[in-house]
Parts: C-alpha cells; structure tokens; sequence
C-alpha cells in the first residue's frame, strides 16, 4: 500500500461479481423488504474501499434501501473469486464540515470514507478467479 505524509489509500483491490453471489444477495435482500430488488440494484464489480492490511476483502454488493438498512458486502481473498455475503450495519460517523456520512460499515478498519483516496492508477484489471475452496 502506498504511503504518502496526509493522504490515506482505500486497499483498491477488485473482483468481479459471480452470478451465485448475485442469487445470494437477491435472496438475502428480498427476504428483508417488502420493495424487490433485482439483479440490476447488485453491484458486478467490487472494489474493496477499506484502509487494510491482509488477505481479505470487502466491497459493497448492495445497498438496502432505508435509512437504517444497512448494505450487503460481499467479501473475498487475495486471488480468490467472492464467495461470501454479510448483511452489515452502515458506519454512523458523520463529517463534522458537510454532514457526509461515512460510507463503509460499522467498525471498519481504517479511516472512514472521507479519509481516504483511491489509488492513483489500478494496481491490475479485475479477472475471473478461481472459487474459494
């Protein structure tokens, strides 16, 4: 991870979202709310946004609708295809400037989401991973 005086890298690394994990999620957020969502309200492509150190990663596979709903993450390893789905509280930090609301869930790792930056370029393209024994 880069280090630079004053600024914060998110970990940045990405996977594509397979076809299970989506069924996964629309099970999952169907079986909470009375509005449907669909495949198109999943996220295809993960980033994972936390500042962290270490083989395991989260991105956010779908955000529930409501105020205290909270969002699906979808969480995998190091050259690993995504495998598992937790429902997760949103983090309630709020930016005391502008009232923006941090973005990751509660009890994150690292800064919040105004803390951090994204990597200046990718480190390498999403690919097609093998699936997590």
């Amino acid at each position: 991870m880069p280090k630079r005086i004053g600024q914060q890298y998110i970990c940045g690394q990405r996977a594509l979202v397979p076809n299970s994990l989506v069924g996964t999620a629309l099970t999952m957020a169907n079986a909470k709310s009375s509005s449907k969502y669909t495949a198109e309200d999943v996220q295809g492509f993960l980033v994972c946004t936390i500042r962290h150190r270490g083989p395991v990663h989260y991105g956010v596979l779908l955000n529930l609708r409501g105020v205290t709903a909270g969002t699906l993450w979808a969480l995998w390893r190091d050259r690993v295809e995504p495998v598992s789905v937790l429902e997760l509280p949103d983090c309630s930090a709020v930016h005391s400037d502008d009232d923006a609301a941090c973005s990751e869930f509660e009890g994150h790792p690292g800064g919040h989401s105004w803390e951090l930056s994204e990597l200046p370029s990718p480190r390498r393209p999403a690919t097609r991973l093998p699936r997590w024994p």
